[in-house]
């Protein structure tokens, strides 16, 4: 099979050129993705609740421990993500961090505790949860949640939250990208998604996240995260298979950072995100639009030669690839996907800076970063909910590496900083 004509599509965002047929792997992969399916909604607090941690957990009819959870910073949207079958649906209050429901702490079950009966590949979504205290409900045992022996909560299976590394850990190279496209299974095994640290947390500066683009991964932010005052800021880095749902990768980012918050309790971020890694952390912010489920006081997003109109190359993928990634479906052009997340205002907290960049062919009749054209990147909705609009005469991969672009981020993070020590 030739797969030449497929490269556009799959280096929309990381200018990495497929080397021989990966479809037979995506579809193998594909195939274990939809063993899967998602469940979603919102918990609502007790009367006069506290502050306390909220957890959320789908438990098999069948029996057993919860095959997924989650452990919010307060009251507001959840998600969740479940092997096919049926499962009762709850929340408690965990007044006490003992990550178990103990007397007293207020509980709610989905549909009066009924089976929510999970498909493949299928979200239920508005299983929303209203604590209070029920006595009839059956207990949530800590042995019910796979807790570390530390006490720390495991959030996503093979999640890293917050393992310290470096930027040149060999789990962040262009093979182990590739890998994120074609086999994204194999990618959560062998390498894992999740927020890692480049440093150990320190509460006197701000966090700053990084997420990558399509076949992209932390390691392209190196000059950016060279060159912030790391006396303000301190880098965190996303990483996760670029083949999978927008959407899903926007909801897992979400439960991450909402993991991180109730462990360290950081009320300021900043989120920096290039290509398609702009539309994940826009779906994290279009999941909690009114900010009703973070404690975050001031967010700044600067998002980077982002597609915002999509493109094209993922439509032709989608109508003539033999095996389609998930991510082109939300990339192509006027998807479902594309038009949510415009239309979804931001939190209440957050600012956007748009960044995009024009140095591509000069050839070209279409004005461009030579992947990804201008007028994608400067759509209007997005400009219209932008704090600044600013552009660069760089390529789409180096305007990463432009000295100009990091001078540019200090000023749009200055706001969310506290003052120099």
């Amino acid at each position: 099979m030739q797969t030449r004509r497929w490269d556009a599509v799959a280096a929309l965002c990381g200018l990495v050129a497929v080397a021989g047929c990966q479809f037979g792997a995506l579809r193998e992969n594909l195939r274990v993705l939809d063993q899967y399916g998602y469940v979603r909604g919102t918990v609502a607090p007790p009367a006069g609740a506290s502050m306390a941690p909220l957890v959320v957990f789908a438990l098999p009819v069948a029996g057993g421990a919860a095959s997924d959870w989650v452990v919010l910073p307060r009251a507001g949207p959840y998600f969740l993500a479940v092997p096919v079958g049926q499962y009762r649906v709850g929340a408690f209050e965990d007044d006490n961090h003992s990550l178990a429901h103990d007397p007293g702490e207020a509980v709610a079950w989905a549909r009066g505790g009924e089976p929510v009966e999970v498909r493949p590949g299928e979200t239920v979504a508005g299983l929303n949860l209203a604590l209070g205290l029920d006595t009839a409900a059956a207990p949530v045992g800590a042995e019910l949640l796979p807790v570390r022996s530390s006490g720390e909560v495991d959030e996503l299976s093979g999640g890293r939250i917050g393992e310290v590394v470096t930027l040149d850990d060999p789990r962040f190279s262009n093979d182990a990208a590739r890998v994120g496209l074609w086999r994204p299974v194999e990618f959560l095994a062998d390498y894992g998604a999740g927020i890692y640290f480049l440093e150990p947390y320190d509460p006197t500066r701000t966090p700053v996240l990084f997420v990558h683009g399509a076949l992209g991964h932390p390691g392209n932010f190196q000059v950016l995260i060279s060159r912030l005052d790391h006396t303000r800021y301190q880098a965190w880095v996303a990483y996760y298979p670029t083949a999978v749902r927008l959407e899903k990768a926007g909801a897992a980012l979400g439960r991450w950072l909402q993991a991180l918050e109730v462990q360290y309790g950081f009320h300021r971020l900043g989120v920096v995100a290039h290509s398609m890694g702009g539309l994940v952390a826009r779906a994290y912010l279009a999941h909690d639009p009114d900010g009703l489920g973070a404690t975050i006081d001031s967010l700044t997003f600067v998002s980077i030669a982002t597609p915002w109109q999509g493109h094209e190359a993922a439509a032709r993928g989608v109508s003539r690839a033999p095996v389609v990634a998930p991510s082109w479906f939300d990339m192509a052009p006027n998807s479902p996907f594309l038009t949510w997340l415009l239309d979804t205002p931001l939190p209440r907290y957050a600012a956007h800076d748009l960044y995009f960049a024009y140095g591509g062919s000069r050839r070209s009749r279409i004005a461009n970063d030579g992947v990804v054209t201008v007028a994608s990147q400067l759509d209007l909705r997005a400009q219209e909910q932008a704090h600044l609009v600013v552009g660069f005469d760089d390529q789409h991969r180096a305007v990463l590496d432009d000295p100009v672009v990091a001078d540019y981020l200090q000023r749009s993070l200055a706001g969310i900083a506290p003052p120099p020590r």
